[in-house]
């Protein structure tokens, strides 16, 4: 008998729709956290750009981010990325795809390295966020542009 009485050692899992972002800030960072995460190294750069754009977003005025970054930090241990992201995107104002997209591109290379990983991981995002190729083009040749010549450690 499982449940409660659950012997075998093994707890039931949860299925990845267990997991569903509350509002469109807690979506904003489960998409950021799926990003930065996905190679299962988040360096320190990349949590103090986060923390940065999270603060200055009047978006998440007043609001808990960190009750936020909790569930999306567990949930994205338990799902992963690509299940952060595909639970997160209908929370995520259609005027506001593009900004994020921009801000995760800025996190994904705060650290100065995009593996593969994350480079697949971009591609997907802007998929999801049905982001047209020429925009999304665009906002990377522009993020790059802006951290050209950036000192990494």
């Amino acid at each position: 008998m499982e449940g409660i009485f659950n012997t075998s050692g093994k707890s039931a899992e949860i299925p990845a729709q267990a997991y569903s972002p509350q509002n469109e800030q807690e979506a904003w960072i489960a998409v950021m956290q799926a990003c930065i995460a996905v190679d299962n190294n988040v360096a320190d750069e990349e949590l103090d750009i986060l923390a940065q754009t999270l603060a200055n977003k009047k978006l998440f005025k007043g609001h808990d981010i960190m009750a936020y970054c909790r569930t999306v930090f567990y949930a994205h241990a338990q799902f992963g990325s690509k299940v952060l992201i595909d639970n997160s995107i209908d929370k995520i104002a259609v005027e506001n795809r593009a900004t994020l997209f921009a801000l995760t591109i800025q996190l994904v290379l705060s650290d100065c390295i995009i593996n593969d990983k994350e480079k697949e991981l971009i591609t997907y995002l802007y998929s999801a966020l049905d982001l047209e190729t020429d925009v999304a083009n665009r906002i990377v040749d522009t993020v790059l542009i802006l951290n050209k010549d950036n000192t990494c450690s």
